[in-house]
């Protein structure tokens, strides 16, 4: 592995800590460690971008990972929807959530 390869994978895994480590406000609305659901988000983040899932079908993934919701599913949109905006910044990938049920 060159020195560049290196540094690149370093910087990328230093961006991912970043954005998982990232605070969202209302994210208290989901139970558990923020890092289980974050890592879920950040996972499905290129099919939110490419518009192959909704926030919607977001949320209910997450439920069906095991990730519970302590208020409604119409709440838990809007620290998710902020978190999905947050890594299209880190990200340079410009995110439009404006069609979107939220």
């Amino acid at each position: 592995m060159s020195v560049e390869e290196r540094i690149r994978k370093k910087q990328r895994a230093e961006k991912i800590e970043k954005v998982l480590n990232h605070k969202v406000e209302g994210e208290s609305f989901i139970d558990g460690p923020s890092k289980e659901w974050k890592r879920i988000v950040l996972k499905h983040f290129n099919k939110i971008y490419d518009n192959q899932m909704t926030v919607s079908q977001l949320c209910s993934l997450l439920n069906d990972k095991g990730i519970r919701f302590n208020q409604s599913q119409d709440l838990v949109k809007f620290p998710i929807r902020e978190y999905l905006l947050y890594i299209s910044k880190v990200s340079h990938k410009k995110l439009s959530l404006e069609g979107e049920d939220v």
